[in-house]
């Protein structure tokens, strides 16, 4: 069925308004080329990819060794530049946990290869990880030892058992996210924190790219969260947010995917530039920055 024969969809996935706007239509410049529609609702400020691929087919979207998360490609200056920033960010996420969270019990959601858990594990955690990639989970537990179980394992796992669960860029591709914060809320302590990692499309850099911005991503990120938005699934599924703090890096190497979408090829200069400009309206703005950390709590009864 081609894209424009593919009728609308009926309501919001958050709030279930019926009143829904086409936001924009692009393509999976990443990989296949075929055209997808962000819907945005209009109440709640939700934003969903649209037509959802089937359950059994999403896998088939990751399917590159582009994709550096899974395969942790290092052959190119793109994907070297990827690794430098991730081994830089992973002791400042730490620092992050330590600041909002006392315990050591962790839960990482979507680890991948494994590098974040390692370094907690290195820091005295006690890690467990979720990946539903099989090559990346083999991975995580060949390289670093580490105690990592595919998806369906999170049913498994006993209520109120984590300190700490993390979430970096792993609810916009998870197709049931109000189950999954559910499962998050279950599976944390009364004390403990969630931090949940999500591109913003409220930033300048998803503005000025419009539907070329690397970070729509489709259809691997179903879900496109803003502030708004974020706040009402939050309240919806338990928590409240303590805090929302900015991932500077990632306006960098979004953009460089962006031109790189954009124009065919990939230009440093102008994509610095941008990543820049992003940052510095962010800080002196709205803090819309390119990423967003939500830092959550568990709301007493």
């Amino acid at each position: 069925m081609k894209h424009s024969e593919i009728p609308a969809p009926e309501k919001c996935l958050l709030c279930d308004n019926k009143s829904l706007t086409n936001h924009l239509t692009l393509k999976d410049y990443f990989l296949t080329q075929e055209e997808f529609s962000i819907y945005r609702c209009p109440s709640c400020g939700f934003m969903f990819t649209w037509p959802r691929p089937e359950t059994e087919k999403l896998p088939d979207y990751y399917k590159s060794l582009e994709y550096i998360s899974h395969s942790n490609k290092r052959s190119d200056f793109q994907s070297r530049l990827y690794q430098l920033v991730r081994n830089y960010t992973l002791k400042k996420k730490i620092k992050l946990i330590r600041r909002f969270t006392r315990g050591n019990q962790i839960l990482d959601i979507g680890c991948a290869t494994g590098e974040f858990l390692n370094q907690c594990k290195k820091q005295g955690y006690h890690t467990t990880g979720i990946e539903p990639d099989k090559n990346a989970r083999e991975s995580a537990i060949r390289n670093y030892g580490l105690s990592v179980k595919d998806t369906p394992h999170l049913s498994e796992l006993p209520s109120s058992e984590f300190d700490v669960i993390t979430m970096w860029h792993v609810l916009e591709h998870v197709e049931d996210f109000k189950q999954r914060m559910e499962t998050v809320f279950r599976l944390l302590k009364p004390d403990g924190v969630a931090f949940v990692a999500l591109p913003n499309p409220s930033s300048h850099d998803a503005k000025h790219y419009g539907k070329f911005w690397a970070a729509w991503d489709v259809p691997r990120h179903l879900s496109h969260f803003n502030r708004e938005s974020m706040k009402l699934l939050s309240e919806k599924t338990g928590f409240e947010i303590q805090a929302i703090l900015p991932m500077v890096f990632d306006s960098y190497y979004v953009s460089l995917l962006s031109e790189k979408y954009m124009r065919h090829s990939t230009c440093f200069i102008r994509a610095f530039y941008r990543g820049f400009i992003s940052n510095f309206l962010a800080g002196t703005g709205k803090k819309e920055y390119s990423s967003l950390i939500y830092v959550l709590k568990k709301v007493q009864a």
